[in-house]
């Protein structure tokens, strides 16, 4: 199932035998991912697949342990209130894996976060994974426990095929990825001696040296209720006034962010995406209240604080000033600052190399449009970090997502020439 590509354009030597390896161990791995698809992982319930991924990585000589969540955690600025935040520190715990390895050798991080989104209504069968010609189907499959299945898949087809590494690997499976990243806070607060981190997403095998940030908001409308005869102000007109300025707001961040070579390619580099609205009282009556939802992506430039004073500055141009004077906003739920670290870091480029020999697509070095728990580990630890992994964003989150094995396939070439490459000799 593994994608052809032109041998020329395969730099390791070790790429037949990898090509060999994969065919004859592929349907075990395939096997071994729709059975971590099958575990049910929505946060709180990340723990459910600890038992089955410390016993995988320990067959691969790892050393794993559960580590609780960091005491310092609550109190960090960075950290995400969320309704799991009342559970015990045990209850929140990573699974840290770490593989001995020869002393001098550089250490890279892999992040992988174990939870998952709920499957929609359209999905019923979510946890019910199943193989649909070169894919598998199910939650989570792309949204990243099939990119935890390849890194597993590399590592032993490096040790089945007696190819040493050239780094030394750390592994973190994280909770609450999904929510805003204290799971990956509470790993970097035990602290992580590491040159260098890989977060692992899916994004369709391209190299990523940054991302755009993430705010959720709630704008809560207050109108004067009368009868629709009378004269009150419909807090639902504010809301869709409101509506209106964000969708300005967006295409003029939007305008900025394609100038940005960073942020090139993407058809819409930055987002406000409204989600949920709710509002009014009765069918003849002007609505005294109005909530909207939503969260803002935005680029680099800006901080929390400058999204904060761009979302308070709408509600001053709102046109009645009955609306202006009742209109608050709170910002629960997700706060991930956003991050852009440098393309040419011996991870960036060394990975990109395998990625492009391995799939033949060569790519401009640039940013995600989306965020994940990469902008921790960058500005926590301060080493490089990218994002890298299988799988497609528009299937992430989906009512059908789904991986390709054999884009799989390639990720796990990728990641065995990345890990056993001359470092010397590559560059």
């Amino acid at each position: 199932m593994t994608a052809a590509t032109p041998a020329a354009s395969r730099p390791s030597r070790h790429a037949a035998q990898v090509d060999a390896w994969l065919a004859r161990h592929r349907p075990g791995f395939v096997a071994d991912l729709m059975h971590l698809v099958s575990i049910d992982t929505r946060s709180p319930r990340e723990s459910d697949a600890y038992d089955w991924l410390a016993g995988y990585f320990t067959a691969l000589g790892a050393e794993v342990t559960a580590e609780p969540r960091h005491p310092a955690l609550a109190g960090h600025g960075a950290a995400n209130r969320n309704e799991h935040s009342t559970l015990s520190a045990s209850e929140r715990a990573n699974l840290h894996v770490w593989f001995p390895a020869d002393a001098g050798l550089s250490r890279v991080l892999f992040s992988a976060h174990v939870d998952v989104v709920p499957p929609a209504a359209d999905f019923p069968d979510g946890f019910q994974p199943r193989v649909s010609g070169d894919a598998v189907v199910g939650r989570g499959t792309a949204d990243t426990k099939g990119n935890i299945v390849m890194l597993a898949a590399a590592l032993r087809c490096a040790a089945d095929l007696g190819l040493p590494l050239s780094r030394a690997v750390e592994l973190d499976l994280v909770v609450e990825e999904e929510i805003g990243g204290n799971g990956a806070l509470s790993t970097i607060l035990h602290g992580r001696d590491v040159s260098e981190v890989v977060v692992l997403e899916p994004t369709d095998l391209e190299v990523l040296h940054g991302h755009r940030g993430c705010l959720e908001f709630t704008v809560r409308i207050g109108g004067r209720a009368s009868h629709m005869g009378g004269d009150g102000v419909s807090a639902i007109d504010g809301a869709m006034e409101y509506v209106a300025a964000l969708r300005r707001l967006e295409a003029r961040l939007a305008a900025e962010a394609m100038a940005d070579p960073d942020f090139t390619g993407y058809a819409r580099p930055m987002q406000i995406n409204v989600g949920r609205i709710a509002g009014g009282e009765w069918h003849g009556s002007i609505p005294a209240l109005c909530s909207v939802g939503g969260a803002f992506g935005f680029h680099p430039r800006y901080s929390l604080d400058d999204v904060r004073r761009m979302l308070t500055e709408l509600v001053a141009g709102l046109g009645d000033p009955w609306l202006r004077n009742h209109t608050d906003i709170r910002y629960e739920g997700i706060r991930n600052g956003a991050y852009v670290g440098d393309p040419h870091s011996a991870v960036a480029t060394d990975l990109r190399r395998e990625a492009q020999a391995v799939t033949g697509r060569q790519r401009v070095p640039r940013a995600w449009s989306v965020s994940c728990d990469a902008r921790l580990y960058h500005d926590h630890l301060a080493v490089p970090t990218v994002v890298f992994g299988a799988g497609q964003l528009a299937h992430a989150h989906s009512s059908a997502e789904q991986l390709s094995i054999a884009e799989w396939s390639q990720g796990v070439a990728t990641l065995v020439g990345f890990l056993t490459a001359d470092r010397e000799v590559a560059r």
